[in-house]
This record gives C-alpha cells, structure tokens and sequence, in this order.
C-alpha cells in the first residue's frame, strides 16, 4: 500500500449569467515520490462569456445562446504500476531500492536486489487547454457544441528496460512528453414539430491525434519498442511495429515475409521476400498500423406521431486498425494446438492444386505460419446499431379510467448489427490494443409497459 494526501480549493464568478470564470488549486503527495519530489501543484483556470445576452445581440434574436468558453488546466500522475505484476507492488515505493531477504534459522542469510528505485522520480503532469463555443439557435431547433483541445503530458512515467547485467530488469523514470489533440462535435435539431408530430436528430464526432514529443536520450534514435508496439519522437503512441505479411510461396507453400537485403560489397539495401520469419523479425520491422482511429461518433433520431414514438441510435468508427488475434487463434497449423477449432478459410488453404491463394500450407512443423505479421492486421472501422425501440402511449382519457396519469407500451432490440471489417471481429472491445478474445456485445430483445400515478 501506498499513501496520498491532498488539499484542494476553489472559486467561481458568475455575474449576470453572462459572464463566467472559475479558478481551482490543488496540492497533491504520494508516498511514491522521494520526499524531495514528494508534493506536486496543481491549478486550472476557466471562462466563459455568454454573447447572446448583450444587447448589441437583440437584433438576432433567433439566437438563443452563443457561450464562448476556454479553459486551462493541470493534473498529476503517480500510476508507474497498475498493480498487476509483482514489480508495479514494489513501485508503491518507487524511489526505494528494495530487496528480498532469504534467512535461516533466523538469521540473514542473503538479501538479492528486486526492485532498482529512482530518487529523481517525480509526478507526471498533464497540462489541458480546451476552447470552443456552445450554442442554440431558432428557440433550440439548432443546439451543439463545437470544442477544440489539447492535452500535453511531460515527466511521463515508464518502467524503462535496463541491461540485465545490472541485475534487475527496468528502472523507473520520468521519460518524456507527450500531447493528444482534436476536435468535438456535438449537434442537435428538431427538424419538424407541430402538434401531431415530432422529429429530433442528433450526431456527435471526435477527431483525435496523438504525437509523442520527446523520449529519454536513450530511446530518441530507435525508440522503444515494446512486443508489437512502438513508441517513437514524432510518431503517434498507438503505432504498430510489425513484419510485412508477403502473401504464399505458390511453389512450396509457405508463408512470406518482406525482410531487408544487404549488398556485401556496396552497402546497398533491397527489400526481398524470406520464408524466414526470425529474419524479417530481427531485420525488417517497422511502423505498419495505427490503432487510433481518426473518428470516432455516433448519431440517433427519434419520431413522435400519433402516440407513438420510434427511436433509433448508432455508433461509428473510422480511420484505424486492429489486430485480429482472435481470426489468428482459428488460423492456427501448430502441432501444439491439434485439436483446436479452425476458422472456414483454413479450407483456402495452399495445395499443390490451389496454388495461388493467401493462406499457407497445412505443415504442424511450421511454426511461422501463422506468425504475427500484417497478415492479421484489418480495418477497426465499423458501424453499430445500437438500439431500436418502438412505443406507443395510450391516449390520456383512456387511462384516467384507470386512474393513471400515463401508459406506455413498449419493445426495444439493443445491439441489433454490427457492421465490420470482417464477420467476428468487434473493434468496440479495444479502441487502442488488439483485439480482445472476450464475447461481444449481447444482442438482446425487450418489452415492457410503463405506468405513471
């Protein structure tokens, strides 16, 4: 366990619900940290103005709100571990080597090195500055909300790998800085209302980019690299580091990969196809994916008429990638997983009578087969319907027989389709890792009544 402690305070202004600002401070200690670097400040700063209610605004008074807002904020960090291994334990002190301790009898008999603590270790801060506008236009038929932001994390925390000859694995440090920026979108309309009937739509969007900054000295050229990820200056956290899938030998069968040739005499590279995944692995891995998508958002509307009422919502994805793992799991040819289901396109299998297809042969000894490449990385774009339900209220002198104030009858389908790169994927699991081998979202089917007194 580890201990924190904080004091915090606040101001807001408003004057006239016209003109707002707010003003916070905080001052945060976590046992983590070295007393020298124990205590992190903490402020954040906003505003907003209401242009609608000026008087230079009474000519349009189809504008019914028009708020400009801006903030700036910060927030501090002292997660090194999330609590899942044994090393993130020993990071509830962090700036402490410790050791363990073997005894006989009592007596100390070897103490061995387990956890390398940093002194210098400090909080990771992020600094937030957000602006943008809200609005609501024509007695609200028109309402949304446009906000830009941009989120820079600098001291971030890191377990950074060391030479095992210093006898112990990582070291934690503050390693570099980071920033996530984008857009929001957010709109609302009422496109039709009279008295029998009424139209509502909405959409909202988020653009989203991320770039890292700057890395410790040791990780500026290279970067770190980190199983199937790789974190490099000026490139975005959420890229892929992969070998580049090149498709069956039509000859022999086996699987290719695109790896770097080297000319002994001139020095010239030249990149050429290997069955020798190791090689490619070693020699020829490079940024192939990006797991972040460009947008995400969703949309519903919903219809009134005649007491009854339908609505429907839906989510989207577009611009990123994921890695299938589950589709490479039932592409298995191992002769360790003998036994195990295999996905129908095993069947498109190379033999000397199909020859020209994208799957290798069948060969249990082939342990590259079926080996992470780009072979398994596909579009994470998708489109979700999400709900549909369909109601209808029982006219008012109906129910005041029943001595009701209202009744609604009902039936709602949640999770109805999901639309996506390939039949049993869902890119919902993990909007930035692999694909999960968890189960969906459960399609499910509802009715009820509703009652009020």
């Amino acid at each position: 366990e580890y201990i924190t402690a904080g004091f915090f305070g606040r101001v807001n202004y408003d004057w006239a619900e016209k003109y707002f600002a707010s003003f916070s401070f905080r001052r945060d200690g976590s046992s983590r940290f070295h007393p020298d670097h124990r205590w992190g400040n903490f402020w954040s700063l906003s505003g907003a103005w209401d242009v609608a209610k000026e008087s230079f605004m009474k000519p349009y008074r189809w504008v019914d709100l028009l708020k400009v807002k801006a903030s700036f904020g910060q927030q501090g960090n002292d997660a090194i571990g999330d609590g899942t291994t044994l090393n993130d334990y020993y990071a509830d002190y962090a700036y402490i080597d410790q050791y363990k301790v073997t005894g006989a009898n009592s007596m100390l008999a070897d103490a061995t090195l387990v956890y390398k603590g940093n002194k210098d270790l400090t909080w990771e801060k992020s600094s937030s500055f957000n602006v943008g506008v809200d609005f609501s236009l024509w007695n609200g038929k028109l309402a949304g909300s446009v906000e830009y932001f941009n989120r820079q994390t600098s001291d971030m925390l890191y377990n950074k790998p060391v030479a095992l000859s210093n006898g112990y694995a990582t070291m934690p440090m503050n390693i570099g800085s980071m920033r996530n920026s984008g857009v929001e979108i957010d709109l609302n309309s009422v496109v039709l209302h009279n008295s029998r009937l009424k139209w509502t739509v909405a959409a909202n969007a988020t653009f989203l980019s991320n770039k890292i900054l700057k890395l410790h000295p040791d990780f500026a050229k290279d970067g770190i690299k980190n199983g199937s990820r790789l974190y490099q200056e000026g490139q975005n956290m959420f890229q892929l580091n992969l070998v580049e899938y090149g498709g069956v030998d039509p000859v022999t069968g086996m699987a290719m990969y695109w790896t770097v040739n080297k000319d002994s005499k001139t020095g010239a590279t030249s990149r050429v196809l290997t069955d020798n995944w190791d090689d490619a692995y070693a020699n020829a891995r490079h940024a192939m994916g990006n797991l972040l998508p460009t947008v995400t958002g969703g949309f519903s509307s919903t219809l009134e008429a005649f007491g009854f009422d339908l609505s429907v919502s839906a989510s989207f994805q577009l611009g990123g990638k994921v890695m299938d793992e589950g589709y490479q799991d039932l592409m298995h040819v191992k002769s360790r997983d003998v036994g195990q289901n295999w996905h129908k396109d095993i069947a498109r299998a190379w033999t000397p009578q199909n020859q020209h297809t994208d799957v290798p042969r069948l060969d249990a000894g082939d342990s590259n087969a079926d080996a992470t490449s780009t072979r398994w990385l596909v579009s994470s774009d998708y489109l979700s319907l999400n709900n549909v339900t369909l109601g209808y209220t029982l006219p008012r002198h109906l129910v005041r027989h029943a001595k009701l104030a209202s009744a609604r009858l009902y039936a709602a389908a949640d999770n109805l389709a999901l639309f996506a790169a390939r039949q049993g994927i869902d890119p919902r699991q993990s909007q930035t890792a692999v694909y999960a081998n968890s189960y969906t979202a459960v399609r499910t089917v509802s009715f009820g009544v509703k009652l009020t007194f």
